[in-house]
């Protein structure tokens, strides 16, 4: 079994289809989905928070707002299901996001409301000159208002800076201006996106150009992989598989309340484009439906599904005509390439100022 509800730590959620940003890369724009009527206006609801929350001990649950197609903050129905959240006790929430939403009014209130238990991770991928060539639509001068007011209302705070060529050698000054404002934490952060793709550069559909950082540990690990295996597809059928997110005990909620195992999970299902991805899931779909895993149907007895009982483990460990190995694990969980952002070398996360308040809780 994949995980029994008594063993989950942590919610991962993408709380809404909404977003201010254009960023490149992100599965929302790569494939025009945002332009899909269905897809706009989703948000998760007060009542899908009792859902997800009602079976759960005080104290214990770990609440993590970060995505795939929105930013939490974007949503018209965030805050009453944050107060609700708050009412229910958690070990922690943490909110990931491009902080040029909201008003500085508005996020003094948030640290004031959230004090020790919030955490807020600002997805800045530059400086004020920088930010915005891929972070597309941003506003600099906003987001360091709204930082400021955050931090200085109490407010725990973590930089999240992704690496490309256009700002890596802002790295040291962000980190320094980090420091200046109050953040906790500094994450620079190296992306697979481009080497997975087998490419160095990317423009967007703006016309912004972005290229990768020369000589990373993704694009190295993409040329050994293709020289071990003939091709990155034949390594993603064949690579030994370990879950992140099983030995995390975390799991994933969408913007429709779908259940997953992981955020990685919560995208190729309402991919417009076919692509290895999304072909998994349409077999998926065939094979169960297009509602096995909806909690507003089934609650967390979602968990009982022969998906999550039998069908990962085996896709993992003893693929069959049955369990078909599923392309989004062998791409993100296999052993010999890192394509998270968030895992391993990937992530080079370093304390810059200690606070009382945050020991013991997250990273």
């Amino acid at each position: 079994m994949f995980l029994n509800r008594e063993e989950i730590k942590i919610l991962q959620i993408d709380h809404t289809a909404r977003c201010n940003l254009f960023c490149p890369q992100c599965a929302r724009i790569q494939a025009d989905w945002y332009k899909i009527p269905e897809n706009k206006n989703v948000d998760l609801t007060l009542d899908d928070y009792k859902i997800l929350l009602e079976p759960f001990e005080e104290n214990k649950m770990t609440l993590f707002h970060c995505g795939n197609y929105g930013d939490a903050l974007a949503s018209p129905t965030f805050d009453e299901t944050f107060d609700y959240t708050l009412s229910k006790n958690p070990k922690e929430v943490i909110i990931a996001t491009n902080g040029s939403l909201r008003s500085p009014d508005w996020w003094r209130n948030f640290a004031e409301k959230g004090r020790e238990r919030l955490q807020v991770r600002f997805a800045l991928d530059g400086l004020s000159d920088t930010n915005h060539i891929y972070r597309i639509g941003s506003n600099w001068d906003k987001i360091m208002k709204n930082v400021k007011a955050y931090i200085g209302a109490g407010g725990r705070a973590r930089w999240d800076f992704i690496e490309f060529e256009h700002n890596y050698h802002q790295l040291d000054e962000a980190e320094e201006l980090a420091k200046e404002l109050g953040f906790e934490k500094f994450n620079r952060k190296y992306t697979a996106r481009f080497a997975s793709k087998n490419v160095k550069s990317e423009t967007s559909k703006t016309g912004n150009l972005l290229k990768d950082t020369k000589d990373n540990i993704n694009q190295r690990s993409i040329t050994e992989i293709k020289s071990e295996y003939g091709s990155f597809d034949e390594y993603v059928e064949r690579t030994t598989i370990t879950c992140k997110t099983k030995s995390e005990k975390k799991i994933f909620i969408d913007m429709h309340m779908r259940l997953w195992p992981c955020c990685w999970f919560g995208a190729p299902k309402y991919f417009n484009v076919p692509n290895p991805q999304s072909l998994s899931f349409k077999y998926l779909h065939d094979l169960y439906g297009d509602d096995f895993n909806d909690l507003r149907k089934y609650g967390w007895d979602v968990l009982n599904h022969d998906f999550f009982v039998s069908y990962l483990r085996e896709s993992w460990d003893n693929p069959n005509e049955k369990y078909k190995r599923i392309y989004t694990c062998g791409r993100t969980c296999g052993e010999k390439f890192e394509f998270s952002s968030g895992y391993g070398k990937n992530s080079n996360l370093k304390v810059i100022r200690e606070s009382g308040l945050a020991k013991g809780i997250s990273p």
